[in-house]
């Protein structure tokens, strides 16, 4: 290549680099669902971890009797823990699992109780693992195996009125003589969903089994559910799987999951009892059938804690170490309770030293068992140590390879291009964790792309505090006045380090990578909408927003608590006190309200109960009913009652309208406010942004102020849950 053309490559291949801007930015995974991972997943980087975790999930397909176990995935933060867990959710390694990531810890529920409606929305929100929701996968294995069993128990006689006849045979039908040929499909169908499902478990089979058949399938569905009811004891175990099998073939046959949704969020808890078993036995007797089913199917269940600083330090107030007690005593006891549980706690090397030695030595000695994985041998606890010079080398040219490759006549640029070997073996020798080497790459990008100009030497000795200067640009659209005068200027700190020059021209947009960048209101704001956009996606399926009930009140509790903390005022009112979620009464699911304490000025304060009010047909006085009963509670908790509604179902009628008269006329204070998806899609992803949020600050940053942020995003929302305005 001569000169000319190789600087004609060269230049085209900065041009197209400052277009498309600098690719260390979403230099972290926010959350094991985050689509940066997948962008940029390097499937070497921590292979071998990898592969031992799925060593470790295998052992539960395998043997369903195992014993439930805990492996610690220790790291720095930064060092990838999160990206390691969704390469295990999403990626095509294994035969799958059902895997459940919560997202926040519910420290006030049981945790049991708290466990079972975590797996209840993994498997009702619109969540996907490697490519499809887990209904989808669990029904149509599930589906597959009753229909395989129930059409072999059929007669020659019922087997040749189930598959459609055609020509000769259907005359014979007609006259009322043997037709061979539609016992034979049905015979071929029955050991087509009968053969174990090649490949991965995770490809839909049942619908496209039966349309090639020829058989109806609502036909199919009634013939399921007759072998379910011949099969299936009376006590309530048996009724139980009876009503979730009829649930999931309903969804998988008739695409109608209403069923399920309402059985695995209040039907299990009115069959009919001979005693009537406590909130505690419900969900313990509804958790063990369903494990029982995930076994049956040889479906490892795996409960991955991502970020455990986070979910146990929510508030640096409160009592770590009693909420770390009650977070891993929690863990043990189901581990007790049950068979078949693989839980994986990816935590910080700091925070698990710190809490785990102080536990009651039964509960250490359960979370340091170890486990014995051919070939790996014995594992006790996974360490992510910094990967090494190649590695890192991969991790970059992942994340430029995609531009360089736009660029034609570009097959000579390195895919390490602006950067050099001695660069990244330097910052792969000199920084601790990856996401620290990220960073740098950033800061190098920026100073080579974005900075083509020479610094003077005085810009580079500075290191002045940005943040309100950030502030100021973020926050209004006319250009900032610089500070002129010395005595304007504040100096915080000396230090030589290279500070890449801000560039403005045309329309470009003003490049702003001061380390208080990502603390501000403005960055967190844009991270809620996005997280918002992903909540939205899950709870679009018909049943996810009452499966998600649970997450919804512990978020709408989470968000009033920063509200709570920051200031945050509604007009004359106050929030005095929050409590996340309060449990009452024997529902699991529909007795819990968020409590927050609204005060005026120079009045006594209102006691008000928020809550989730989703139940549709069948369940929908169920709740009510339960809600309302929060009153009768003594001594008295709430004073006023408000209950936040799906907009498309707001009138009450029948038993459900006789019950709210009945409340008005006893004088107590209610009101139904009206909520889209996007308003629930809000709250649901408050916790997840504000998690993801902390994990960006950098180390010695406080999270920002965000009353302002929360009053302009959540007026009318603040509004709904707070004592009428006058």
């Amino acid at each position: 290549m001569t000169a000319v053309a190789e600087r004609n490559v060269t230049e085209r291949v900065l041009s197209a680099l400052h277009r498309a801007g600098n690719p260390f930015r979403n230099y972290f995974a926010r959350n094991p669902d985050d689509e940066t991972c997948a962008r940029y997943h390097v499937p070497d980087l921590y292979a071998s971890e990898r592969e031992q975790l799925l060593a470790i999930v295998d052992l539960y397909r395998y043997d369903t009797n195992t014993h439930s176990e805990v492996i610690p995935i220790l790291g720095n933060k930064g060092s990838g823990k999160t990206h390691l867990l969704h390469s295990i959710k999403h990626g095509d390694d294994g035969a799958g699992q059902l895997l459940v990531t919560p997202g926040l810890y519910q420290k006030d529920t049981e945790f049991l109780e708290y466990l079972l409606f975590q797996t209840v929305d993994t498997l009702l929100g619109g969540g996907r693992q490697r490519g499809r929701r887990p209904l989808e996968t669990i029904g149509d294995e599930l589906t597959r195996r009753i229909l395989a069993k129930s059409f072999a128990e059929l007669s020659a006689y019922e087997k040749s009125r189930l598959a459609p006849s055609h020509g000769i045979n259907r005359l014979t039908r007609i006259f009322g003589l043997n037709d061979s040929s539609g016992e034979v499909n049905i015979n071929n169908l029955a050991a087509a969903l009968g053969a174990p499902s090649p490949g991965r478990h995770d490809i839909p089979r049942v619908k496209r089994l039966l349309n090639d058949s020829g058989v109806d399938l609502a036909k199919a569905f009634g013939i399921a559910m007759a072998y379910v009811g011949r099969t299936e004891l009376h006590n309530t175990a048996g009724l139980m799987r009876r009503a979730i099998f009829q649930g999931f073939c309903k969804a998988t046959l008739l695409s109608d999951e209403s069923d399920l949704a309402l059985f695995l969020t209040n039907g299990f808890a009115e069959l009919p009892f001979n005693v009537r078993p406590t909130r505690q036995d419900l969900v313990l007797a509804l958790f063990k059938v369903l494990m029982e089913i995930f076994r049956g199917l040889k479906l490892p269940v795996v409960v991955a804690f991502d970020q455990l600083e986070d979910l146990l330090l929510a508030r640096r107030s409160d009592d770590g170490h009693k909420i770390a007690e009650a977070f891993f005593a929690g863990i043990v006891q189901a581990m007790h309770q049950f068979e078949g549980l693989c839980f994986l706690v990816f935590a910080e090397r700091g925070l698990w030293n710190r809490f785990v030695p102080s536990l009651d030595g039964y509960i250490q000695d359960r979370l340091n068992h170890p486990v014995h994985v051919a070939p790996f041998g014995t594992i006790q606890t996974l360490r992510l140590e910094s990967p090494t010079v190649e590695l890192v080398t991969q991790v970059v040219e992942a994340r430029l390879r995609p531009t360089l490759m736009e660029v034609v006549g570009a097959a000579d640029i390195p895919m390490i291009y602006p950067f050099t070997e001695e660069q990244i073996a330097r910052i792969a020798k000199t920084e601790p964790t990856l996401r620290d080497m990220l960073i740098q790459f950033r800061h190098l990008f920026d100073q080579t792309i974005f900075d083509r100009k020479e610094m003077p030497a005085e810009i580079r000795e500075l290191h002045v505090d940005l943040a309100p200067l950030i502030d100021r640009i973020t926050n209004q659209t006319q250009p900032p006045e610089l500070p002129v005068n010395e005595e304007d200027l504040i100096v915080k700190s000396v230090a030589v380090v290279p500070v890449p020059m801000v560039e403005m021209g045309g329309n470009e947009a003003l490049h702003v990578d001061a380390p208080a960048a990502m603390s501000t209101p403005t960055a967190f704001a844009e991270l809620w909408e996005q997280e918002r956009r992903a909540a939205r996606r899950k709870l679009e399926p018909d049943g996810a927003l009452l499966a998600a009930a649970r997450d919804l009140q512990a978020a709408l509790g989470a968000l009033l608590d920063i509200c709570h903390e920051h200031g945050v005022k509604v007009g004359p009112w106050r929030l005095q006190h929050v409590v996340n979620e309060w449990s009452f009464g024997d529902h699991p699911t529909y007795g819990v309200l968020t409590l927050a304490h609204w005060a005026c000025k120079d009045g006594q304060p209102w006691r008000v109960g928020i809550g989730m009010f989703l139940a549709r047909s069948g369940g929908k006085a169920k709740d009510l009913e339960v809600k309302l009963a929060a009153f009768d509670v003594e001594p008295p908790t709430i004073d006023h009652l408000i209950l936040l509604r799906p907009e498309d179902d707001l009138s009450l009628a029948g038993k459900s309208k006789s019950m709210w008269s009945e409340a008005e006329r006893k004088g107590r204070h209610a009101r139904l406010e009206p909520l889209d998806l996007d308003g629930f899609a809000m709250i649901a992803s408050f916790p997840r942004c504000l998690s993801a949020f902390r994990e960006g600050l950098l180390h010695g940053h406080e999270l920002p102020n965000l009353a302002d942020m929360i009053q302009e995003k959540c007026e009318k929302l603040l509004e709904q849950v707070c004592m009428p305005i006058q």
